[in-house]
C-alpha cells in the first residue's frame, strides 16, 4: 500500500509539474506575443508620426519662405517712408502686404491619438516621449503670434484703411496715407511680427527635423 501511494504521489507530482510548466510556457508565449504586438503598434506609430512630421515641415517651410518674401516687400515700403518718397507707386502696391497673412494648420492626428489613447507609454524612453511632446508644443507660439497678428491687421483695416484710403486711388498715389504715423507704425509692426513668425517657424522646423532623425534611427532598429 505504501509503495502504491508513493507511486501515485510521484505520478501526481509529475502531472502537477507538467501542468505548471505548460502554464509557464503559455504565459511566456502570450507575453512574447503581447510584446510583439506592442512593437508592431509602436512601429506603426513611428511611421505615422514621421509622415506627420513631413507634412508639418512642408507647411512650415512654405510659410517661412512666404514670410521672408513679405519681409522683403515691406522693407521696400519702409525705405520709401524713410526717404519720404510718398509718390512712389511701389508704396501703394506693396502696402498690400500689410493686410496679407498666412495661417499654420498643423497636422496632429497621430500625436493627439497617442496622447488620449495612452499609447504614448509604448515609447519607453522618457527622453523620446518628451522630445515628441516638446516638438508639438513648438506650434503653440506660432498660433499665439498668428492670433496677435490677425488682431493687428483687423484693427489697421477697420481703423485706418476703411476711413482714410480711397481704394481706387491706391495704385496711383499714396499721398493720402503715406505720411500718416499710423501707417508707418503698422509697417514697422508687420516687419516685427513677420520676423517673430520666422523665428517661431525656424524653431519648429529644427525640432521636427531632429525628431525625424530619431524616427529614422528607431525604424532602422526594427
Amino acid at each position: 500500500m505504501g509503495k502504491k501511494f508513493a507511486g501515485y504521489l510521484a505520478y501526481a507530482t509529475g502531472e502537477i509539474i507538467l501542468v505548471i510548466v505548460g502554464i509557464l510556457i503559455a504565459l511566456a508565449i502570450n507575453d512574447r506575443s503581447n510584446k510583439n504586438k506592442k512593437l508592431e503598434l509602436r512601429h506603426a506609430y513611428i511611421t505615422q508620426l514621421n509622415d506627420e512630421a513631413d507634412r508639418n515641415l512642408k507647411k512650415l517651410t512654405m510659410l517661412d519662405e512666404e514670410a521672408l518674401q513679405m519681409l522683403a516687400e515691406l522693407d521696400t515700403v519702409f525705405k520709401l517712408l524713410l526717404f519720404k518718397d510718398y509718390e512712389n507707386p511701389k508704396l501703394s502696391t506693396k502696402s498690400y502686404y500689410l493686410i496679407m497673412s498666412k495661417k499654420f494648420y498643423p497636422v496632429m492626428i497621430t500625436y493627439e491619438n497617442l496622447k488620449f489613447s495612452g499609447d504614448l507609454k509604448l515609447f519607453d524612453d522618457l527622453d523620446l516621449r518628451n522630445s515628441i511632446s516638446e516638438t508639438y508644443e513648438t506650434f503653440i507660439p506660432i498660433e499665439k503670434l498668428e492670433s496677435a497678428e490677425k488682431q493687428a491687421i483687423e484693427s489697421y483695416y477697420e481703423n485706418f484703411l476703411m476711413r482714410n484710403v480711397k481704394f481706387r486711388n491706391m495704385g496711383t498715389s499714396s499721398e493720402n496715407y503715406g505720411k500718416d504715423i499710423y501707417f508707418e507704425n503698422m509697417v514697422l509692426t508687420r516687419i516685427t511680427t513677420l520676423a517673430q513668425n520666422r523665428e517661431a517657424y525656424g524653431t519648429a522646423i529644427e525640432s521636427l527635423k531632429n525628431l525625424k532623425n530619431t524616427y529614422a534611427e528607431l525604424q532602422d532598429e526594427n
